[in-house]
């Protein structure tokens, strides 16, 4: 069953089980989205479970993009959490962020792509950290935006070309 059928279920019938299967299939992705957003281990688990929260809260009005509402929720708390912070002074942790990082790329490589990924316009960082480190479809991105698939699919690879274009050359 989708995402959207789920969510249906546990609004209509409350099915407990129908919204732990939710979870369980968008926890793990979510963290790592705010992860590679920046958040820390521990300060995106805490955007997780708060993004949770007010999705169980407020999902019932309207069940029907229950990813693209996760993430839209998820999206707002990191910004305005991010603006809170900018407020005091900057804590430089380099290994809070090491332990979000996909542990199969070298640490310098890794480190190289998210430099690239924070040059381009942060509209086209969320679309790269949703298609290709979350591994979401173009369709969920697209609902999760509000923009068409066609559009979503096109600044995915506009974006990428850009990438390209400041990656170094295979020596």
């Amino acid at each position: 069953m989708d995402a959207a059928g789920l969510i249906k279920r546990f609004c209509r019938k409350g099915d407990q089980p129908a919204f732990n299967r939710f979870y369980r299939a968008q926890a793990d992705r979510l963290w790592r989205f705010l992860c590679a957003r920046g958040a820390s281990p521990e300060h995106a688990y805490d955007l997780l479970s708060e993004s949770f929260e007010r999705f169980v809260k407020n999902i019932c009005k309207n069940p029907a993009a229950p990813v693209a509402f996760l993430y839209r929720i998820a999206v707002n708390l990191h910004i305005d959490n991010h603006r809170r912070e900018q407020a005091r002074p900057a804590d430089s942790n380099t290994e809070e962020t090491e332990a979000c990082s996909d542990p199969a790329q070298p640490a310098d490589e890794r480190e190289w792509v998210r430099r690239l990924v924070k040059k381009l316009p942060p509209d086209e960082q969320n679309l790269l950290l949703m298609r290709y480190w979350i591994g979401l479809t173009h369709r969920e991105i697209a609902a999760s935006t509000g923009l068409p698939e066609g559009t979503v699919r096109r600044q995915a690879a506009a974006s990428l070309k850009k990438l390209r274009q400041n990656w170094p050359e295979n020596e």
